[in-house]
C-alpha cells in the first residue's frame, strides 16, 4: 500500500518527458529573423501549434509554399491573435525565424495584413498600427 503513491509520482514523471521534449525550436534559427510577402493558403487556429501556410511569388512567376509553426491557441490569444486575423486569400506580410536546414518554413514572430495592422507572437505586444500600441 505504501508503494501506491510512489507509483503516482513515476508516472507523472513519465508522462511529463514526452511534453518537454515535444516544445523544442532547436530546428529554427532563434537568433535571425526574416520577413516575406505572399497571400494566405491556410490558417490553424488549433492545439499544440497554431499553423499559417503562405504561398509566394517569385520575379518569374514560380509560386512556391511556406509553412509557419506558432505557439500555441493560448499563447497566441493572450498576444492579441484569434481565428479571425487572416483568411484564405488575405496578403501578409509574415516576419520568422527560419528553419536550420533552409527548407522553405519557419518560427513565426509577426503578421502584418494590407491594413498595416501588425499582430505579434511574443506575449504582451497585442496588435500594432504604424509601430503605436493600440489599446
Amino acid at each position: 500500500m505504501k508503494r501506491l503513491p510512489w507509483l503516482g509520482v513515476f508516472l507523472s514523471f513519465l508522462a511529463a518527458v514526452p511534453a518537454t521534449a515535444h516544445h523544442s525550436l532547436a530546428v529554427y534559427n532563434r537568433l535571425s529573423s526574416e520577413t516575406i510577402k505572399g497571400t494566405v493558403q491556410g490558417f490553424s487556429w488549433s492545439n499544440p501549434h497554431v499553423r499559417l501556410d503562405l504561398m509566394t511569388s517569385g520575379a518569374d512567376g514560380a509560386v512556391t509554399h511556406w509553412s509557419f509553426e506558432a505557439g500555441s491557441v493560448n499563447r497566441l490569444a493572450m498576444a492579441g491573435f484569434n481565428r479571425n486575423i487572416v483568411a484564405p486569400g488575405d496578403k501578409v506580410t509574415v516576419t520568422y525565424n527560419p528553419k536550420r536546414d533552409g527548407s522553405k518554413a519557419g518560427f513565426l514572430l509577426s503578421i502584418t495584413n494590407a491594413n498595416g495592422r501588425k499582430y505579434d507572437t511574443r506575449r504582451n505586444r497585442g496588435p500594432t498600427r504604424g509601430g503605436a500600441e493600440e489599446g
